[in-house]
């Protein structure tokens, strides 16, 4: 009987140690994604470096070298956090990024390989969880294998009635199948001035090229608009004065009760976060601030000051909802996360984030 005890004893601890062991793996590999503008003092030239960081700050690690003359855009995990694509890009000839293509390297470094050919620009890559690739290829959605394979063009949507010019592509979410994604196609009336912004949401099967229009708005008197879609993808709010909710269904908006920026959901929906700018004349500065979809439970996460110049960007949030990652500057760039749980903000490392810089194993 005691020998029996003992030994149930053991394989617990056993498994207790393995479970513990697994999850010290997986959070080892928690990584967020990000760029300096490296310059070289002997003629002023500049270039990107790619590096990736823990999100405690530690084991700064670079993954693409600085290239005099190139720029690193849009970068994205894979859906095992085992490589990177990004967008690189270089307008002088010679140059090993010269054009604008897309890139995969290892999260362990080494030589990135380029995975897109043809006219572009190709840029804005987002990792499905089929393996496929999505990018923006001009006004239109393309897809390509991270081996490079089966590069080609799915969907370029139409204008709306009214609309004569077509902005890229803005590309948000896969649905769990890894057949659909959520694209917003944008533009404006065109002219030196123009005064309306049309903004149509789509659900494409990149598999078909099939799409469905879910919602679409047009803004009159308006600036370029800012887009973020709900996790549910029945939802989005647009930046503006004031932010306003979309509900897909019903095609309506729904204002909120203030002005921002740069919205961004949570993954559990339940929250916004968003830049706003705190005067209307200079010097400016901008805070990070929060709101629930319904318009309650608004709170400003930062104390920013004419000294700090601006937040930037909201960059992604931790896949619990808890810390949001942002983009700071002010005598220098800072990549930053910010702790709802206890109002506390640090500095992760000098540099700048993009959306979907955060890897959560």
């Amino acid at each position: 009987m005691k020998t029996n005890k003992l030994a149930g004893s053991i394989c617990a601890l056993l498994l207790t140690a393995l479970g513990a062991s697994t999850a010290a793996a997986q959070t080892s590999t928690a990584s967020i994604l990000f760029t300096r503008t490296i310059h070289r003092a002997i003629d002023g030239a500049e270039g990107t470096q790619l590096y990736r960081v823990k999100p405690s700050g530690d084991n700064v690690a670079v993954l693409a070298p600085v290239t005099y003359g190139a720029i690193f855009y849009g970068s994205s995990w894979s859906p095992g956090g085992a490589s990177v694509v990004y967008h690189g890009e270089a307008a002088q000839e010679g140059n090993p990024y010269y054009g604008s293509q897309l890139y995969v390297v290892n999260r362990q470094g080494g030589s990135p390989r380029q995975i897109t050919t043809g006219d572009g620009p190709h840029t804005a890559p987002l990792w499905g969880p089929n393996g496929v690739i999505a990018f923006v290829s001009g006004n239109c959605l393309g897809t390509v294998r991270a081996d490079g394979t089966q590069q080609h063009i799915v969907f370029c949507p139409p204008k709306a009635s009214g609309q004569r010019t077509s902005y890229p592509l803005n590309l948000f979410h896969w649905t769990p199948s890894g057949n659909g994604l959520l694209i917003e196609a944008s533009g404006d009336d065109g002219g030196l001035e123009p005064s309306i912004w049309f903004s149509t949401i789509y659900r494409v099967n990149v598999s078909t090229g099939s799409a469905v229009k879910l919602a679409g708005q047009v803004f009159e008197n308006s600036y370029e608009r800012t887009l973020d879609i709900a996790p549910d993808g029945q939802h989005g709010v647009y930046d503006g004065n004031p932010m306003r909710i979309l509900d897909f269904a019903t095609n309506t908006l729904t204002p909120l009760p203030t002005a921002g920026g740069d919205p961004l959901y949570s993954p559990d929906g339940r929250k916004i976060a968003f830049l706003k700018t705190e005067t209307n004349h200079s010097p400016y500065w901008t805070n990070v601030y929060v709101i629930h979809p319904d318009g309650s439970h608004l709170r400003v996460l930062t104390n920013a000051s004419p000294d700090v110049l601006s937040y930037t960007g909201i960059a992604d949030w931790s896949s619990d909802s808890t810390r949001l990652l942002v983009d700071q500057v002010g005598d220098d760039r800072w990549l930053q996360i910010i702790d709802l749980r206890n109002n506390t903000l640090r500095n992760v490392a000098n540099g700048a984030a993009e959306k979907h810089a955060w890897f959560h194993p």
